[in-house]
């Protein structure tokens, strides 16, 4: 069976809404938008490529999938985008009917009995980015098998929040973590 795994950049205060830029989600007013901005840089890229050595395919939401589209695949042959244009891309969404990404499929109607059917296919790890409403559905539903968390040292005050009403209860292990530039990089395991 695949894993799932969510990695998320988190505040300290929880939230996850509109780390890179001001503009990334404005969703309910949120104006808090690039908190991350002095952290990141070589300490993003490098975490994402180890992060996702192993991993065999990339789940999105669809202002996620909108993010990362918009960027990634203009960056040509950064080593990222390399990663990704290789890695197969599924897009969970109401509204797109096509994605115009290479190697991605768009999961619409059940996402929660679409991702499980996915876990149950040949291959490697499944990686979420970011999409806070879909990661709040794979929790709803007990599929999340691994969180991969950059905790930054900034309360952001308000916005949306990695946990949330809602998710099971569930007993995770730390299973590593290191700290880069007072950034907790930190990955834990759901417990069997």
């Amino acid at each position: 069976m695949r894993k799932l795994i969510v990695q998320q950049f988190v505040s300290l205060d929880g939230v996850v809404q509109g780390p890179g830029s001001p503009e990334e989600d404005r969703e309910h007013g949120f104006e808090g938008g690039g908190w991350t901005a002095r952290y990141a840089g070589d300490l993003v890229n490098d975490t994402f490529l180890a992060w996702t050595a192993d991993d065999d395919a990339l789940l999105l939401g669809r202002k996620t999938y909108d993010i990362f589209f918009a960027y990634w695949p203009t960056t040509g042959d950064h080593p990222i985008n390399k990663r990704l244009e290789a890695m197969d891309k599924y897009v969970a969404s109401r509204s797109v009917r096509s994605a115009e990404w290479v190697n991605t499929t768009v999961v619409d109607g059940d996402v929660a009995a679409a991702v499980e059917a996915l876990k149950e296919e040949a291959g490697g790890p499944i990686w979420v980015s970011g999409s806070g409403n879909l990661t709040h559905t794979l929790m709803r539903h007990g599929l999340v098998d691994e969180y991969r968390l950059l905790i930054f040292p900034v309360v952001v005050g308000s916005g949306k929040r990695l946990f949330v009403n809602g998710a099971i209860p569930t007993d995770f292990d730390l299973t590593s973590s290191r700290t880069v530039a007072n950034v907790i990089i930190a990955t834990y395991q759901r417990r069997d």
